[in-house]
């Protein structure tokens, strides 16, 4: 199965009537993981729905794809039972998402924080490997190359429409990174932070946040800033009570869906709807769920 780094999107037609819309990307460069970005059904066509997150599965899973991965919002009970009851999807984690309302101590950058080089690729796939809960590295680990912040990577970033600065929290003494911290927006307003840590430098949370922050401030005074803290972290809980003490306001959780391909492709009997036709959709308008999920 070839790389492919535009997302696929599928569109169930009934008479000339589109009924449904699903589309799935890679997640990262890993070939055996693949992510449902986006599903968008018709009234009354929930059915349709089911049909179209079962084609994607055994045609892809037929193609070598293991593992398929969705983030729901909690508030979508009707989307997360389509997942979950129709299609066998299975909670695996929880993003939990915060908008900053209070204040974070405004401390010097630690000494260790540079930006991010191509060269720390392998060093950070250590850092994210290590930081995830060891019985879900599974289904979230990634591949050094998604940790390549070269120029094909930037382009990659400008072609999806937004800025990312990224930095990391260097430990030459011990040849370690222990952190890495992200800041993407895609109009200036509205800025997402994301904040990996490794278990031994958790206390290190707030001076990154506070970074981050004074960062962003700094050029737009005004902007809206948000955070995710990601159940399958192990430093997730302490991210939280962080959170909760300087007055962040969570407003909203998600639920991240797995399911497993394991039927070969030769059983599998494709049950199509009267038309299944493949369309090129880009991203949706700029909003700051399209970075919860680059996550």
């Amino acid at each position: 199965m070839q790389w492919k780094f535009l997302q696929e999107s599928y569109v169930a037609v009934e008479n000339n009537e589109p009924l449904g819309l699903i589309s799935l990307v890679p997640d990262g460069s890993t070939k055996t993981r693949w992510k449902i970005n986006r599903l968008v059904l018709a009234a009354n066509a929930y059915d349709i729905g089911k049909q179209l997150i079962d084609y994607v599965v055994n045609k892809y899973g037929g193609d070598g794809v293991e593992i398929f991965l969705t983030v729901i919002d909690e508030n979508a009970p009707d989307a997360i039972a389509l997942f979950k009851k129709e299609c066998f999807f299975r909670q695996y984690s929880k993003l939990n998402i915060w908008e900053l309302e209070g204040t974070v101590s405004a401390g010097e950058a630690p000494d260790l924080l540079r930006e991010a080089v191509p060269a720390d690729a392998e060093k950070l796939f250590e850092l994210d490997t290590s930081a995830i809960v060891p019985h879900l590295r599974a289904s979230f680990t990634k591949k050094a190359e998604d940790f390549r912040f070269d120029l094909p990577k930037k382009l990659a970033d400008t072609f999806k429409g937004y800025k990312a600065c990224r930095y990391v929290l260097d430990n030459p003494e011990n040849n370690t990174i222990e952190g890495l911290l992200s800041i993407l927006t895609a109009d200036r307003k509205h800025y997402w932070i994301d904040i990996t840590l490794s278990l031994a430098y958790k206390q290190y949370y707030e001076t990154l946040l506070s970074h981050a922050i004074r960062k962003i401030k700094s050029s737009i005074p005004d902007a809206r800033m948000y955070i995710g803290t990601k159940d399958y972290h192990q430093v997730s809980g302490y991210m939280t009570e962080v959170l909760t003490e300087h007055k962040f306001r969570q407003c909203g959780s998600f639920q991240i869906l797995v399911k497993d391909y394991w039927k070969p492709a030769k059983e599998y009997q494709e049950n199509k709807v009267q038309s299944m036709i493949f369309s090129d959709i880009t991203s949706p308008a700029c909003n700051i769920t399209r970075f919860i999920s680059e996550s």
